[in-house]
C-alpha cells in the first residue's frame, strides 16, 4: 500500500504481525519523540514540557475528533488499563447499580469491575452473546454498560449501535479497535492506547469524555485544583511527556483510509489460514477486524519458532479473558503488510505445525 503512513517507517527484518500488541511507530513519531527527550536534556523537564504544550493540545484534539468530541473532552493517562479504572472508580453509580459486562472482557478491567461492585455495592450483569462472542441483546434496568469494542483475544467487533439505540450510558474500550475498526461516536466515554493501531508510543493511554458525563464524575481528592481545565485535570503532571508528544503525532497521521486495507489482508490471512492442520481459525473469514486468533497446537512454543522465522505474533494466555478456555495465538495485520508475506506466514506456521 502506498499511503504516507505506509512509507514513514524504518526498515525492518521481520514480518511485523503483533499490531494488536505493539504497532510500529512512524519516523515522524520517533523524531517527535527524540526531539522532546533532546529539548529536556537542554532545557530541563519543565521547561520542555511547555514547549511541548500545542504539540500535545494538538493530539488531544485529533482524539477527540475521532468520536466527534474536542481536545477539552481528552486527558491521557499512562495506559489504557489506568484510564478504565480511574473513570470507573469516578461513574456516580449508586449502591445496587446494574452494569452490563461482556465475558470477553479485558482481564485487568475485568478485576478492576469485580473489585469496585464488590467495595461499592454494584451488580455486574453478564450481556448475552452468541458463539462469536457478539453482544445479542441488552437486559433492562442497565445504569452503564462496558466492553471492549474488539477484544485483545478475538477479532470480532461489538454491535456500538445497538447499544445506542437502548440508550444505557456506554464506556467503551477502543484499546483495540480505534484505528482497527471505525469508532462511532456517541458514548459516554472511550478508553484507549497509544501503542497499538495508532502506532504510537508505549506508556501512553487516553480518557475521552462526553461533557455531561465529566460534570457528574465524582473527583478524587487528590485531583489537582489548578491543573488545565476540562479532562486535563485528571492528567497526572510527572508523566512520559515525550510519549504524550509522540501520541499527539501518531494520532494526526493515522486516517481512516487505512481501514479498507487492514480489513482485506486480515480476509486473505484468515483464507490462507482456514483448514490448517492442527489449528482453528476463530473469526469469519468476512469479519471486517484486523485480528485473527487460532485455537490448537502450542501457542507459546508456535510463537517463539515463528519468530525465529522472522515472524512477530503473540501468543494470548488464558489469563487474558474470561471467555478463553486455553491459549491462543493471535496474528494482527497493520496496512503495511503485503500479500507476500502473508503468504510466507502461512507456509511458516505450517512448518512449525508438522
Amino acid at each position: 500500500m502506498s499511503l504516507p503512513w505506509v512509507a514513514d517507517r524504518i526498515p525492518t527484518t521481520v514480518v511485523h504481525l503483533d499490531v494488536a500488541g505493539a504497532g510500529r511507530p512512524s519516523e515522524a513519531v520517533l523524531a517527535a519523540e527524540i526531539a522532546h527527550l533532546r529539548a529536556e536534556a537542554e532545557v530541563g523537564g519543565y521547561v520542555a514540557q511547555g514547549h511541548a504544550e500545542s504539540a500535545v493540545d494538538g493530539g488531544r484534539a485529533a482524539l477527540g475528533a475521532r468520536v466527534g468530541l474536542t481536545g477539552d473532552d481528552v486527558c491521557f493517562l499512562d495506559g489504557a488499563g489506568t484510564a478504565f479504572a480511574t473513570l470507573l472508580a469516578a461513574w456516580p453509580l449508586p449502591r445496587g447499580a446494574r452494569i452490563g459486562t461482556v465475558p470477553s472482557e479485558y482481564g485487568a478491567n475485568a478485576r478492576a469491575l469485580r473489585r469496585l461492585a464488590s467495595e461499592r455495592g454494584w451488580q455486574l450483569a453478564a450481556l448475552p452473546v452468541d458463539d462469536l462472542g457478539r453482544i445479542t441483546d441488552l437486559p433492562a434496568d442497565l445504569d452503564l454498560v462496558t466492553f471492549p469494542q474488539v477484544a485483545s483475544q478475538r477479532g470480532i467487533a461489538q454491535p456500538v449501535e445497538e447499544v445506542f439505540a437502548a440508550g444505557v450510558p456506554l464506556l467503551l474500550d477502543v484499546a483495540q479497535s480505534l484505528g482497527q475498526v471505525e469508532v462511532p461516536p456517541g458514548c459516554a466515554a472511550y478508553v484507549g492506547t497509544s501503542r497499538k493501531w495508532l502506532c504510537g508510543p508505549r506508556g501512553v493511554g487516553f480518557a475521552i469524555v462526553d461533557p455531561v458525563v465529566q460534570a457528574a464524575l465524582v473527583e478524587p481528592p487528590t485531583l489537582a485544583p489548578t491543573h488545565g481545565s476540562g479532562m486535563r485535570r485528571w492528567e497526572a503532571q510527572e508523566a512520559h511527556i515525550a510519549g504524550r508528544v509522540g501520541l499527539a503525532v501518531a494520532a494526526q497521521e493515522w486516517t481512516p483510509d487505512l481501514l479498507p486495507e487492514v480489513h482485506r489482508l486480515t480476509s486473505r490471512l484468515r483464507s490462507l489460514l482456514s483448514g490448517m492442520a492442527g489449528w482453528q481459525v476463530r473469526e469469519p473469514v468476512d469479519e471486517p477486524t484486523g485480528i485473527t486468533t487460532l485455537r490448537g497446537g502450542d501457542p507459546v512454543a508456535t510463537r517463539m519458532g515463528l519468530l525465529a522465522d522472522g515472524f512477530v505474533t503473540s501468543a494470548v494466555p488464558t489469563s487474558r479473558s474470561d471467555d478463553l478456555t486455553g491459549p491462543v495465538l493471535r496474528v494482527s495485520t497493520a496496512a503495511w503488510v503485503e500479500d507476500g508475506e502473508l503468504e510466507r506466514f502461512a507456509r511458516a506456521l505450517a512448518r512449525r505445525t508438522q
